[in-house]
Parts: C-alpha cells; sequence; structure tokens
C-alpha cells in the first residue's frame, strides 16, 4: 500500500508512505537548486518511484497539501508573493493598503467579496488541477485527493503522539487555504481530528513576523529566524515598549486570533508607527507579541479540553523560542514540535491522512508507524563517489584518501579546531542539517564562529550556531525538566554552565540558549561515532552543527553539490563516505 503526499507550494516536496510508515521525503530544492522551490515536484517524484522502484499506477492515493490557484503544473521558480514584493507595489495598492489599515470597514466588504468569488472558483480549479495531475503523472484521477492546508500541518503530528489517549494540535503559519490557524482535538486510538477553532488569515501573527522581516531589509519566508535571533539583543524596556503597542492591533479571543486590521497591511502600520523604532526594539516586540500570543493561545486551549499533550506544527512554529516557551508551560505535560513544520511537512501529513482514509475504506486499523531519524533523501555509495571523481577530475585539485576508520580522522580533525564539511548516508529531510549534510567544527572555540561567518558562511553577524551531542550529553548539556527529547533541533533549551564551558560556539551568544541536536547511536552510528571519538580526545561531547551550503542556496544533495560548495567557499576538508577530500 503507497500513498503520495506532496506539497506544490512553498518548499515545495514529495513523500511516500508505504504500508504506514514513511519511507522517503524529499524537497524540490536540493534536486533544482533553488531555494524554497515553489512549483510541483517533479525530480523529487520521479527519484522516490525510481528508489522504491514502483511506477504511479502502484499509488494508491496521491493526497496534495494546499489548494494551488494557478496551474499547477507550471515550472518551478523561486519562491515570491506579495509579501516579498510588497515594496513593489503600484501606488493604488498601496494606497487600497493604506485605506484597509486605518479604515478596515471601508474595505473589508471588498475583501470578504474576493474572497467568496475565489472560493465560488476554487472547486473548478481543484478538478482543472487533478485532471493535469493524472495526465501529466499516470494516476488515476479518483485517486487523486486534496486536502485542507492546516488539516495537512497537523496531522504531520500523529506519528509521534499518544496512541491511547488525546492530543492538543496547534497549526500556525501565515495562511493555507485561507486560513492562519486552528486547534484541533486528536484522538490516538482511531487517528480522528476534530477541529475545534480557526482563525482566518487577516489576523495571522504569520504575516505580521513576515512583513517585519521585509521591513528590516530581510526575506519573507527565509529569513524570520534572523529576526528572531537579532530578538534576544535589544534593551527589555525597549521591548515592552514595542510590544506594548503591538498588542492593541492583535490579540487572543479564546482559542481564535483577532486583530484591529488585516494584517496582509501591516507594512502601513509599521510605515505609520514604527518608522523610527531601533531595528533590534522592532524584532525583540515582535519576538515578544509572537511568544506571548501563543502561550495564551496554547493555554487556554488546554483549559478549554482538559488534554495535556500538545502538538505544534506550520511555518510559525518553526519559531524554536516559542516552542521553548509552550513546553515551559505548567499545563503542558509533554510536547511534540513537528521537525521542519513549515509548509514542506504538509506532504508527510498527507501522506498520513490518505493512510487513514485508506484505512477507513478497507476497514482495517490506522496504525502510523513513528518517524525516528530524518535520513529520508537520497544517499551516494562509494562507486558513484569513485566515478564522479574520475569523471570530474577531482585530484586535479584536491588530495583524496580513502580511509577506513574515517570517522575517527574526522574527531581528530576537529579537535585540532579544522573545520569539515561532510556528505555521508542519506540526506536529511527539511530545513536542519542533521550531520549528514552538514558544516562541522569545534565549539569550544568562540572565534570558531568568526572563522565560519568569514569564510564559508556569510551568515549574519549576530546569528547563533547550534550543537550535535551525544546523547548521553544532552542532560550534561541543556536543562530539561520535562525530559523532552530534541533530535530535529525544533525548540531551544537554556544552556546549563558545563554548556558554557565546552561548546560556547554553539548557543546564542547574548541569551546562551542552545538549538540542540541530540545524536543517538541506533539513528546514525557513523555520526555517533565521529562525536565519541572526538569526546574520547577532548573531554567535550558535542560539535558545533551547520547546514552545508553557500549563503542564499540549498544544503548539499550530492556529490557534486558538494564540490561546489567547497570550490567556492573557504572550506579545506570534505568528508564523503570514507573519501577524505584536502583542498591542494
Amino acid at each position: 500500500m503507497y500513498i503520495l503526499g506532496i506539497n506544490p507550494g512553498h518548499n515545495s516536496t514529495a513523500c511516500l508512505l508505504k504500508d504506514g510508515k514513511i519511507i522517503s521525503c524529499v524537497s524540490e530544492e536540493r534536486f533544482s537548486r533553488i531555494k524554497n522551490h515553489w512549483g510541483f515536484p517533479h525530480k523529487s517524484i520521479k527519484y522516490i518511484l525510481e528508489t522504491e522502484k514502483i511506477k504511479s499506477s502502484d499509488i494508491d492515493y496521491l493526497v496534495l497539501g494546499i489548494f494551488i490557484g494557478d496551474s499547477i503544473m507550471k515550472p518551478g521558480h523561486k519562491y515570491d508573493s506579495f509579501m516579498t514584493n510588497y515594496t513593489k507595489k503600484s501606488n493604488l495598492k498601496k494606497i487600497f493598503g493604506d485605506i484597509t489599515y486605518g479604515m478596515p470597514f471601508l474595505t473589508e466588504p471588498i475583501l470578504e467579496l474576493k474572497r467568496q468569488l475565489t472560493n465560488f472558483k476554487k472547486s473548478s480549479k481543484i478538478k482543472k488541477s487533478i485532471k493535469e495531475i493524472s495526465n501529466q503523472i499516470g494516476i488515476d484521477e479518483n485517486k487523486i485527493i486534496y486536502l485542507d492546508h492546516h488539516l495537512a500541518h497537523a496531522m504531520s503530528t500523529c506519528f509521534n503522539l499518544p496512541r491511547k489517549e488525546k492530543s492538543l494540535i496547534f497549526t500556525l503559519d501565515g495562511e493555507g487555504d485561507y486560513v492562519s490557524s486552528t486547534v484541533n482535538v486528536y484522538d490516538g486510538k482511531t487517528g480522528k481530528i476534530n477541529r475545534i477553532a480557526t482563525s482566518e488569515k487577516g489576523s495571522s501573527i504569520g504575516y505580521l513576523y513576515a512583513i517585519t522581516t521585509i521591513y528590516l531589509g530581510m526575506k519573507a519566508n527565509q529569513h524570520e529566524f534572523k529576526v528572531m535571533g537579532l530578538a534576544p539583543y535589544a534593551k527589555k524596556e525597549k521591548v515592552d515598549e514595542v510590544y506594548d503597542e503591538l498588542k492593541k492591533i492583535v490579540w487572543i479571543d479564546g482559542l481564535l486570533f483577532k486583530s484591529k486590521f488585516r494584517l496582509q497591511y501591516f507594512d502601513s502600520y509599521l510605515r505609520d508607527k514604527m518608522r523610527w523604532t531601533r531595528f533590534d526594539n522592532l524584532a525583540g516586540g515582535v519576538q515578544k507579541l509572537t511568544e506571548e500570543l501563543s502561550l495564551k493561545w496554547v493555554k487556554n486551549g488546554v483549559k478549554k479540553t482538559g488534554i495535556t499533550n500538545v502538538a505544534l506544527a506550520g511555518g510559525v512554529l518553526m519559531n524554536v523560542k516559542v516552542n521553548q516557551k509552550i513546553s515551559e508551560l505548567p499545563e503542558v505535560k509533554n510536547i511534540f514540535c513537528m521537525p521542519s513544520a513549515g509548509d514542506e511537512s504538509t506532504a508527510i501529513g498527507a501522506c498520513f491522512w490518505g493512510y487513514r482514509k485508506y484505512c477507513e475504506d478497507n476497514k482495517i486499523l490506522f496504525q502510523p508507524q513513528p518517524i525516528e531519524d530524518l535520513y529520508l533523501g537520497p544517499a551516494y555509495d562509494e562507486e558513484y563517489i569513485q566515478k564522479a571523481i574520475e569523471k570530474n577530475s577531482w585530484n586535479d585539485r584536491y588530495k583524496i584518501k580513502k580511509i577506513n576508520n574515517i570517522n575517527k580522522e574526522l574527531a581528530k580533525l576537529l579537535a585540532r579546531g579544522e573545520i569539515i564539511a561532510r556528505c555521508s548516508g542519506k540526506s536529511e529531510w527539511g530545513a536542519r542539517a542533521l550531520g549528514n549534510r552538514s558544516i562541522l567544527s569545534n565549539a569550544s572555540n568562540p572565534q570558531t564562529i568568526r572563522i565560519l561567518n568569514e569564510t564559508i558562511k556569510d551568515r549574519d553577524f549576530w546569528m547563533p550556531f547550534t550543537p550535535s551531542m551525544l546523547e548521553e550529553y544532552f542532560e550534561k548539556y541543556a536543562i530539561n525538566p520535562k525530559k523532552i527529547k530534541s533530535p530535529y533541533m525544533s525548540l531551544t533549551f537554556e544552556s546549563t554552565p558545563l554548556a558554557r564551558k565546552d561548546i560556547p560556539a554553539a548557543m546564542h551568544p547574548y541569551d546562551f540558549t542552545i538549538r540542540p541536536q541530540a545524536v543517538y547511536k541506533s539513528w546514525n552510528p557513523d555520526y555517533y561515532e565521529i562525536l565519541e571519538e572526538y569526546k574520547k580526545i577532548t573531554g567535550v561531547g558535542g560539535i558545533l552543527n551547520t547546514s552545508f551550503n553557500l549563503h542564499g542556496e540549498p544544503n548539499v544533495l550530492t556529490p557534486e553539490d558538494a564540490i561546489h560548495t567547497v570550490d567556492n567557499s573557504d572550506l579545506k576538508y570534505l568528508a564523503m563516505g570514507k573519501y577524505l577530500f584536502e583542498k591542494k
């Protein structure tokens, strides 16, 4: 039994479920080399079908995790929307935005009419899309299903929720299918989801955060994490001043987000009220507002339902500081933060929803299997690497050695202070590098941050790096009274004094929080061995781990991508399977 889940929108992704278990998940950007690729994931689907050695006719259901209004099969491109393009609006659109912000009662009827017209056309556009997919992919139209976007987000968490209990699933993003947030009760026994609250997109704090990102000179749907990283540097009293103003325009009403005006036009507010506000204070105020609203929202959900198992999904809940604050609530007993919770995860949710439908159709028990490690993409074996070395004449500019005990060699290099890129094993799915497509370095030396930024990563100076650590060192480095597992870098923790001594380069340099990856031997024995050997040499149980890419590019996928990145940076060492590359 096969279910194919697809996100054809922002960060286009394809996912394959077999007999209740996710066996493959890849984002199109890794193949196309277009960061946050928008469009149908043709190459991802091709890879999935070829790897599993199946045909499209073998798919029981193809489920899509969002409605796309335009032709769904159009070529992929960089993600763009009015949010990333709002500075180029026509004068008429700017005037309309200012009116909507200042006098929403005048424009609300127009916007409501536009929404109704869009919904009216939606059914015919879905039929057209299904026909397009059927013709091009070769899947029967009756097997193709559009799933509500936030339901796809909610279902993406089900694999790690208690089987015999109920859980509360909170979804929060910019928008998807005209909705920005939902609260859902999930029954672990049946897999049924009951939505109990829905906030429409006009009150989206995802829009508020994204437009702030643009206002500060960065890219929406890509650089929000930079705003989050900047926020701790602002002075508390200045942050509170911004927060006190922002809370007047958006608030929580029970389980709903409400706003004074449609937050798609938040740029008009910023120009009017925040023109002379300093950049770090604005970042701090928006981050505090996002945290406070999210906390109240979750508290109200737990109070209303009495359910203390909480799951978080959706792009706003990629905000690891928000997730930390929610995890610390006394009302929350257990928490699961969907790894890489943006729209790429809706392909996973679409798979599980399709699987549940298959189970209902065939009167069998719905038993979603856990996803453990996220190494769900392509791997390149020794034969491939050897042929690539010969074909591309990499020996001309690299010293290449085949080393049987390469993990020990890498540990020695790291202990010596060298920076190493690693492209080995199956690639990770999602936004966070988890060791197989990573740049690794010694986290004990704070100067590592400067070296990485100036010679390789070109990151903003205020941004923190993150640690990978042996699973047994997690409790030594992270303050974690609730024993929350953190294998996916999906939330932050307060660091311990030992962490501040051992791994200062892999934490936020101002507030000392860490976003750790606990490395399990059973999930990734090679990466674990590197850390273990490093610990034997240095006595330190963690290293710095950052994504293996050039600034603005997707993370590497192939050996060729890896060499491209090393060639165009000051990286000296590259580990690829058993091969160690060193620039001549």
